[in-house]
């Protein structure tokens, strides 16, 4: 049974999804175009109680870590970067206060599912942890729909089995429909943003 709740941002998205593990965030690829969702996610907490997992095809790590702390004021207790691609040496002193990884290879699922792994774990100090996968999109460029599938299958089962909560991105407008109803099976529930920043959630 699917239940649809529309939002402006009165409401927070992770107070309707409360109960939710893994969920699909469907937005314009234009700068911010999920911000607000995406900040709500990671921040839904005390930034400083909070531990934050970001997987980035679209920005160095030192970007990424900055753009957190710019939106949410100060760095999470726990807070790592995963960055998929050859983004060069990374000096950023944004990151300063931040683990950061790399895999080099887009394509290489293996090895993006073996660091993804060994970050993705149930904390010691009993904070939730929330993962930031940007973007789907990004992972459909480099690999083709079924071993995207079944790598998110499996990150998806990891994220739950950690007692985590991960949002993923994706622009609806860069994919058909198929490849859309197929990547929606894997989650919880389905945020759509729109260009006005107005959300739809989509739980089941």
């Amino acid at each position: 049974m699917t239940r649809q709740v529309a939002g402006q941002g009165v409401t927070s998205v992770t107070e309707r999804l409360a109960d939710a593990s893994n969920i699909l965030v469907m937005a314009p690829s234009f700068p911010d175009g999920a911000a607000g969702v995406c900040v709500d996610f990671l921040g839904g907490d005390d930034p400083a109680a909070t531990s934050v997992l970001g997987l980035t095809y679209t920005q160095s790590p030192g970007k990424w870590a900055a753009d957190y702390e710019r939106d949410r004021g100060t760095p999470p207790a726990d807070g790592t970067v995963i960055s998929v691609g050859d983004w060069g040496a990374e000096t950023e002193a944004e990151a300063s206060q931040w683990t950061l990884e790399a895999v080099e290879h887009a394509g290489d699922l293996t090895a993006l599912g073996v660091t993804l792994s060994q970050h993705l774990t149930t904390d010691e100090q009993s904070r939730r942890q929330r993962l930031c996968f940007d973007s789907l999109t990004a992972l459909l460029q480099f690999v083709e729909l079924e071993r995207a599938f079944q790598f998110l299958h499996v990150v998806t089962g990891r994220v739950r089995s950690a007692g985590a909560v991960g949002h993923y991105h994706l622009d609806p407008e860069a994919h058909d429909e198929q490849t859309l109803e197929t990547v929606r099976g894997l989650f919880d529930a389905v945020v759509e943003v729109d260009g006005n920043g107005d959300w739809t959630v989509t739980s089941q």
